[in-house]
């Protein structure tokens, strides 16, 4: 069994790019904590081994419908998310 990568929040962000990569080249997840608890988990959408799964099919078909929708509201940064959700 494959033991599962795991990082913190704070290397996460330094290291966003190059753990996003990794994840694609390798087709392996890495889980990010935060104060000592799973909190997200990087993942490839695709593997060029393994193909693109149904799920992940299925949610980039919804992101392009989305995408293709005029009045859909598209954020540029998460901080322009949160603050339309007064976060």
């Amino acid at each position: 069994m494959a033991i599962t990568p795991t990082v913190g929040m704070s290397d996460a962000k330094t290291n966003f790019s190059r753990l996003t990569a990794d994840a694609n080249r390798t087709g392996r997840s890495v889980v990010v904590f935060k104060n000592n608890k799973p909190w997200v988990e990087i993942r490839p959408l695709a593997h060029e081994e393994a193909g693109i799964p149904a799920e992940t099919r299925q949610a980039m078909d919804e992101a392009d419908v989305l995408t293709a929708d005029s009045g859909h509201t598209t954020y540029q940064t998460a901080e322009s998310l949160f603050a339309a959700l007064d976060l």
